[in-house]
């Protein structure tokens, strides 16, 4: 993955990745062939900032938002509804 993501600002508005979610974005990162530590390397973080983020026990927007256009959704919450099967894109 070469594209730089961007940093847009979203404004927080309750929803936050739960540890369910961490394993279908986990998976969903795995079927586009990226790893967490690909991504953690992109952001210039290290893996296990990345890895807390997703597992649900730290929040960060700047991930979240690099999660969500990884993974090809319009937002954070889009994922999010895909994630929980709320049937968002």
């Amino acid at each position: 993955m070469t594209e730089k993501l961007s940093g847009c600002n979203r404004k927080t508005v309750g929803v936050r990745i739960k540890p369910k979610d961490g394993l279908w974005i986990t998976y969903q990162l795995r079927l586009k062939g990226i790893s967490q530590t690909d991504l953690a390397s992109q952001l210039g973080l290290k893996h296990c900032t990345v890895c807390g983020i997703i597992r649900g026990l730290r929040h960060s927007t700047r991930i979240e938002n690099a999660l969500y256009q990884t993974l090809g959704y319009p937002s954070f919450e889009d994922m999010i509804a895909a994630a929980r099967g709320k049937g968002a894109s």
